[in-house]
């Protein structure tokens, strides 16, 4: 919805892959800024430690479905959703506003991975 309303299209990537994808001025009250190879939008995908990942039987940068919400009640599965798996991480989804939205989830939600 951002990007629609600025009217850019950034490319849909792994977050921090940024090589190569378009930049952008920021301006505010303190003047502006030129940065470059900055915007996307984030793939949504899993943040797992490597205990976890072993319990859910998934690996790093697999790619797996997960199904939210209640039957009846927008029940959604998101497919194409990366695993990444690090001892840095606490186990968590991440998705952006538009496809919680539309979901109709907010807060803390539980999901079922689909492999």
């Amino acid at each position: 919805t951002d990007a629609r309303k600025l009217g850019i299209v950034p490319p849909v990537r792994e977050s921090g892959d940024v090589k190569g994808a378009p930049g952008c001025i920021l301006r505010g009250p303190k003047g502006e800024v030129e940065v470059t190879d900055c915007v996307i939008v984030a793939k949504r995908h899993i943040h797992l430690t490597p205990e976890a990942a072993a319990e859910f039987g998934v690996e790093d940068k697999q790619i797996v479905s997960v199904k939210v919400g209640e039957p009846g009640n927008r029940e959604t599965i998101f497919g194409d959703v990366v695993v990444r798996v690090s001892d840095k991480f606490y186990p968590a989804m991440h998705i952006d506003t538009d496809e919680s939205n539309a979901a109709g989830l907010s807060g803390t939600v539980d999901g079922e991975i689909i492999l």
